[in-house]
């Protein structure tokens, strides 16, 4: 049987590495960086440690514009000769930063990496998997889209437009094969939170005050629930937003 594709954004870092390998014993991948050719390099390394005869390809591409995805996209066709069967939106910075107090242009800038460019290349990726009828895109969202948090107008905004933005195109390319839904972790291990973690830990607050479960999630975590989402397993789940946070969203732990 000829594997499928699986096209992940953010792929050689954090939960896009950890969807990775997940995935990686199950479809070829083509996994989307913006700079770090040494951490790209590494996780391909550690990829073909885990799959020795895995098809795994890295595309160099930052991703601001709907012209990038739609680029992304004829680059990977072309380089491996195969349209891609499941699409994993994964990539994105946070830019934090009270509303008033940010130039209005970081605000677009958050917007159209997380939300503008999601749709583009599902909408580029779309058109195969609605043909094959099968196709599997998972959209990372995060319970910043439901929770607020001070200095998070962009990325609160991009990532309830996702959820919407998956709620909709479920509905309309279910009856295909094509399942769309989306994934909200909550506090995760990966470099963008490092900061964020750090400075919990200095206030005082530790992180078992702030998650029920005492800790922080691994990218794995994340992974595996991907990589069920792609399987035939979940054929039947579509149009869903799944929240992995320990618990944190539930509420005070220590009411």
């Amino acid at each position: 049987m000829t594997r499928k594709l699986a096209l992940i954004t953010g792929g050689t870092s954090g939960i896009g590495l950890g969807i990775a390998l997940k995935l990686a014993p199950e479809y070829d991948l083509a996994l989307v960086f913006a700079s770090d050719t040494v951490k790209a390099a590494k996780a391909l390394e550690q990829l073909k440690s885990l799959i020795p005869e895995g098809q795994f390809h890295l595309f160099q591409k930052r991703l601001s514009t709907p012209e990038d995805a739609k680029a992304l996209y004829e680059d990977v066709v072309a380089k491996t000769g195969i349209k891609p069967s499941i699409l994993v939106n994964s990539a994105g910075r946070i830019q934090d930063g009270l509303f008033l107090g940010s130039d209005f242009s970081k605000h677009v800038e958050i917007i159209n990496e997380h939300l503008i460019v999601t749709m583009a290349l599902t909408h580029a990726c779309l058109k195969g998997m609605y043909n094959a009828k099968f196709g599997r895109v998972i959209n990372l969202s995060s319970i910043s889209a439901k929770y607020a948090k001070r200095g998070q107008t962009n990325y609160a905004a991009a990532k309830s437009g996702i959820e919407g933005f998956t709620k909709t195109l479920a509905m309309e390319v279910a009856h295909r094969g094509v399942t769309v839904n989306s994934i909200a972790p909550g506090l995760i291990q990966t470099p963008m939170t490092e900061e964020l973690v750090k400075s919990i830990e200095e206030s005082g607050e530790g992180l078992k005050k702030r998650i029920p479960a005492g800790r922080m999630g691994q990218p794995s975590e994340v992974g595996a629930l991907a990589a069920f989402l792609c399987s035939e397993d979940a054929a039947y789940i579509t149009g869903t937003v799944i929240t992995i946070d320990g618990g944190r969203s539930l509420g005070d732990t220590h009411s």
